[in-house]
């Protein structure tokens, strides 16, 4: 009897290990946050997830798990009928491995305490049932299982989270004593909404041309990951220290600003990304503003972009040093002149009263932008202005920050997949419209928007369809897919242009890659 249970067993095994994995998977890269894994299960993408094919038999499975409480006799049709699900269920699996198709989340300390938790659990509950053979229990937990795999990983999220708790703060605790007795190096903090990546590379392949650098590597920008780094590789013989680091809460901030004690600080654009997380704008510039008084308890500088009006509108403390930086003649570093001839930017530079003349391989305005700020910065940390005009020529955009390409085509890609930016693709729309050969956008869609996100998503449709210089779109992901195609046609876009597929387009286009998405489409 025992053995035909233990068949079914194993028949689930891989069916769940497939369906928490793929849980794992979104749960690790919304960072184990509830706040921002609850805003994936509002997104079409998240509800399809949740509410599928499999959904659909497992909730009437669970029903029939019921019934067998009151007719015992009905436990042979479901043996059977579960059985055959489960082998639809492998099927199903063995495919995806087929297909290289699985989705598998990143080996961490943390992804494996849970696994292991987790199978220790099942397995427990599992072998209690079957040796103390409470049949009528093994079909309703093992649904229950299927059903609630998110509920079940959080619980166990919860119960780990006073243990995750201790070791993460005893981390940050010694990262910040590390930071703090550390007066020889200069702290140099990046946030903002976008562009911090693209100001962090800016900086430091300027600074690293004349001092001994340390900075965070591509896009880490976790607490956990900048004490890391600082303890395990920040010294006496760094002069500079640069971190980009992110802030998703209210008073989440100052937690960071102890772990870095900074001096110099930038806040770059701010947009309406991760709304979902702050509620309002304002919220999110609150958040990003609130350690402005510890900038200027270490006497430094805050650099901020002045692109948003809600940033132009905010008091600074008096006693605080900011410097303001934009493209208009009002804020305090700006560029002006802005000339884009094949590839090679050239523009005039506005600062303390003065004017430098600049060149530098990057193109699009808002590196433009973003440079004026760095150089500002740099001028502050008297870095000469002949050594500057250098160094600013052989810049190179951070990767998927505007990469442009040659495929074996002959094609051009230009990947802009890391940017999540409205202003960033229509800055590169206009830039599309220089090129002779076709122009093909491809498109993901912005997530962590709340209540915006339709409102956003529709003046962005709007915009395209409007941008007459696109040859073809190709939109890649499932959420708002439907509303994208019908808003571009609403505003007077011709079906025709929306692609189906990226097969067989013309080997002469420019092809446009924005954000995260988009990325597995660029040609290898």
């Amino acid at each position: 009897m025992i053995s035909s249970y233990i068949i079914l067993l194993i028949l689930a095994i891989l069916p769940l290990v497939y369906k928490y994995s793929f849980w794992l998977y979104v749960i690790q890269l919304k960072e184990y946050r509830w706040d921002r894994f609850n805003e994936y299960l509002h997104t079409p993408q998240g509800k399809n997830a949740v509410f599928n094919f499999w959904f659909l038999l497992e909730v009437p499975f669970f029903l029939m798990t019921i019934i067998l409480y009151f007719n015992p006799v009905f436990e042979y049709i479901l043996y059977n009928l579960v059985f055959y699900f489960l082998v639809l269920w492998n099927i199903f699996v063995l495919w995806k491995i087929f297909r290289k198709k699985l989705t598998l989340p990143k080996k961490t300390g943390r992804l494996l305490t849970i696994a292991f938790v987790l199978l220790v659990g099942i397995s427990f509950d599992f072998a209690f049932i079957l040796n103390n053979e409470l049949f009528k229990f093994f079909y309703s937990y093992l649904f229950i299982l299927f059903l609630i795999p998110v509920w079940i990983i959080f619980a166990i999220i919860f119960v780990l989270h006073p243990v995750v708790s201790y070791k993460k703060n005893k981390l940050i605790n010694r990262a910040s004593n590390k930071s703090k007795n550390n007066d020889h190096t200069i702290k140099i903090w990046i946030t903002g909404s976008y562009g911090k990546s693209s100001v962090k590379e800016f900086l430091c392949s300027i600074l690293e041309n004349e001092w001994n650098l340390l900075k965070t590597p591509e896009n880490i920008n976790t607490e956990l990951w900048v004490s890391s780094i600082i303890l395990n590789e920040l010294s006496e013989d760094n002069d500079y220290f640069v971190a980009e680091m992110w802030a998703y809460r209210i008073g989440e901030i100052e937690t960071l600003w102890d772990i870095v004690n900074h001096k110099y600080w930038f806040l770059t654009a701010i947009w309406t990304q991760h709304l979902w997380l702050f509620w309002w704008i304002k919220n999110t510039i609150q958040a990003k503003c609130e350690i402005a008084n510890k900038v200027s308890e270490n006497k430094g500088i805050l650099y901020v972009n002045y692109d948003n009006q809600d940033i132009r509108n905010i008091k600074f403390d008096e006693n605080l040093s900011v410097v303001s930086y934009w493209f208009y003649k009002h804020t305090d570093a700006h560029a002006s002149n802005i000339n884009i001839v094949k590839a090679v930017s050239s523009f005039d530079f506005h600062y303390k009263w003065e004017k430098y003349t600049f060149e530098t391989n990057l193109v699009w305005i808002h590196n433009i932008t973003n440079l004026s700020g760095v150089i500002a910065c740099c001028i502050d940390l008297w870095i000469s202005i002949e050594n500057m005009k250098k160094y600013l020529l052989n810049i190179k955009s951070p990767k998927s920050t505007l990469d442009i390409t040659h495929n074996k085509n002959w094609s051009i890609y230009i990947d802009d997949s890391y940017n999540l930016s409205e202003d960033s693709l229509f800055s590169w729309l206009n830039v599309l419209s220089s090129f002779e050969w076709d122009t093909i956008l491809i498109l993901d869609d912005i997530l962590e928007l709340w209540k915006e996100s339709a409102y956003i998503h529709n003046s962005i449709w709007k915009r395209i369809a409007q941008t007459h210089s696109l040859a073809w779109i190709y939109y890649v992901w499932v959420n708002y897919k439907k509303d994208f195609i019908n808003g571009l046609i609403d505003w007077g876009y011709s079906e025709e242009k929306i692609l189906k597929n990226l097969k067989n387009i013309n080997e002469k286009s420019v092809m446009l890659f924005e954000w995260r998405r988009s990325a597995k489409y660029i040609s290898k």
